[in-house]
């Protein structure tokens, strides 16, 4: 396992190297500029902005530079948006919440998620299981841009149970969450079906029925070990 992940850390090096490489020049070749706006500075200005984040040696040298920096001291260069500050303040303010934010998101798919999927394999064909797959159906089919507007609109405006923005106490991250994790508690959700779908008519689940053993221990106890491996995955 040790030298598997190992190789797996170096076989990282080269994609990366790629990305880095494929963005930079992708970027730079772009139509426009980081300093484009809707009324054209004078030629003077860009000047000193080019000078200023050293975009105005050639494209080799911009690139060894940038490369240098990432690869060596992990310094991803001055924010050309936010004036003052760097590409690592920034990153180093918004990614702990990034983070937060996926691990209750990934959380709420599972334990919501798992229950759905397992009620729609069990009630097979029943209206659970098209209640369940319809509202997979949803969260797979409807974007978070659309999904976003109308929780705020229902639960912010209409009904002030919750906060509009701010990531401070729990109310902050309730209406993040939801719509974070709702088109991964539907991929769980149709995964956790199948799988258990699957299960529940393979041989050793008929032969744990033959000896006696309640339902409800096998759902509960022995299908979830096979048919959770997708989830898993």
């Amino acid at each position: 396992m040790t030298t598997f992940i190992i190789k797996r850390l170096l076989a990282l090096i080269p994609t990366l190297l790629l990305v880095i490489t494929l963005v930079f020049f992708l970027v730079r070749l772009a139509p426009g500029g980081p300093f484009d706006a809707e009324k054209a500075a004078p030629p003077e200005v860009i000047a000193v902005l080019e000078a200023r984040y050293a975009m105005d040696a050639p494209l080799w040298e911009q690139y060894t530079s940038y490369l240098g920096d990432v690869l060596l001291r992990g310094d991803l260069g001055p924010s050309t948006k936010y004036q003052g500050r760097t590409v690592n303040e920034i990153i180093a303010i918004s990614l702990p919440v990034s983070m937060e934010l996926g691990f209750w998101a990934m959380l709420f798919a599972l334990v919501f998620g798992v229950p759905l999927g397992v009620i729609g394999a069990v009630r097979h064909n029943s209206w659970k299981d098209n209640a369940a797959m319809a509202v997979s159906l949803l969260g797979i089919s409807i974007p978070r841009f659309v999904v976003a507007p109308v929780l705020v609109f229902v639960f912010a405006l209409r009904l002030y149970w919750l906060p509009v923005a701010r990531w401070e106490s729990w109310r902050h991250m309730v209406l993040p969450i939801i719509c974070a994790a709702l088109p991964t508690l539907a991929y769980v959700a149709r995964l956790t079906r199948g799988g258990m779908l699957e299960v529940v008519r393979s041989d050793f689940v008929r032969t744990a029925r033959a000896k006696g053993l309640a339902e409800r221990t096998i759902i509960t106890r022995h299908a979830p070990k096979g048919a959770l491996l997708p989830v898993v995955s």
